[in-house]
């Protein structure tokens, strides 16, 4: 009987996902969809009580062999658990500190950090000095190229070349405008009656009605109550999980800290080899940058001279 409820129930799951306009569905109508969507509700809840039954009749069947196992296996996890997180944070702390010194006192983070810096000191260096030595000479060669080449005409002034400006005007469009009338559609005939409500619809929010009351916990809630009322189950779960708790807690502690130790060492580790690094690259960023820079000004100054010399020039011999 359960599972021809189940089957039918996912048949009517499967068909909603093909319904259209489904999201847009009122189950509220105060007609025949909310009845159908309080349908669900009624048999959800009634299914709901029926898995408590089933799970709390299991509980109440275990014996007290079974009470032994399940100790056993939820003892040791919880002391695993409680020893795992406890060592961890310990582990961490040690591990993060034996990392910083290790990485701090790296000789290759120095030597990597010297290296890059020095590389990209000089670059940068020469870049910024090219493009200020550009500039500060510009003005001159071009002041200086442009008395040259207007020097070439006959006339006695030099004009800078403009460009007219034409301004486009466009041809008025004569607009027509074309008006029309709806034309109705023909009347339904006046027999005709609306039905009361669609059927994909009224199953649809009957699984409305289902989802929204359905309790997935109701299973395991009942299993676990049947267990906890079970006085043979209990007898053996008890003594089991106090026994296997502290074993767990062995365990947990060892793997916490070892793992929370490895973990802290690599972050710590990464923070001081960081910390060398930065110090050795600012340095020789600094040093390398300031000699690159002085001979990027003066291949700058050179090129910026010659490129406003032509560009003036160019406009100076523009003569009228």
């Amino acid at each position: 009987m359960r599972l021809a409820s189940w089957l039918l129930r996912l048949g009517l799951l499967g068909l909603l996902g093909f319904l259209p306009g489904c999201d847009d569905l009122n189950c509220f109508d105060n007609g025949p969809l909310e009845a159908s969507y309080n349908d669900g509700r009624v048999d959800a809840d009634a299914a709901n009580r029926a898995e408590y039954d089933r799970g709390r009749a299991l509980g109440l069947s275990l014996t007290r062999a079974d009470g032994e196992r399940e100790g056993a296996l939820d003892g040791y996890d919880a002391g695993y658990r409680d020893g795992y997180d406890g060592a961890y944070d310990t582990g961490f702390r040690d591990g993060d500190s034996d990392g910083y010194a290790a990485g701090s006192s790296d000789p290759g983070a120095c030597s990597a950090g010297t290296s890059d810096g020095a590389s990209d000191g000089d670059s940068d260096g020469y870049s910024d000095g090219y493009d200020d030595g550009e500039d500060s000479t510009y003005s001159e060669g071009y002041s200086d190229g442009f008395a040259a080449g207007a020097a070439t005409c006959d006339a006695a002034a030099a004009r800078m070349a403009s460009g007219d400006s034409i301004r486009a005007r466009g041809s008025v469009l004569a607009q027509t405008r074309a008006q029309g009338g709806a034309v109705p559609g023909p009347a339904a005939p006046a027999d005709e009656q609306e039905p009361d409500a669609d059927p994909e619809d009224l199953r649809a929010c009957y699984g409305r009605g289902y989802d929204d009351t359905e309790d997935l916990t109701a299973y395991p809630r009942g299993l676990a109550d049947g267990k906890r009322d079970n006085p043979d189950f209990q007898a053996g779960y008890r003594p089991a999980y106090a026994l296997a708790f502290p074993r767990g807690e062995i365990d947990g502690k060892a793997d916490g800290y070892d793992e929370g130790y490895d973990e802290g060492f690599a972050g710590g580790y990464g923070d001081g080899y960081a910390i060398t690094y930065d110090g050795c690259y600012d340095g020789a960023y600094a040093s390398a940058y300031s000699g690159a820079y002085e001979d990027g000004f003066d291949a700058g100054a050179d090129a910026g001279y010659d490129d406003g010399y032509s560009d003036g020039y160019d406009d100076g011999d523009d003569c009228e």
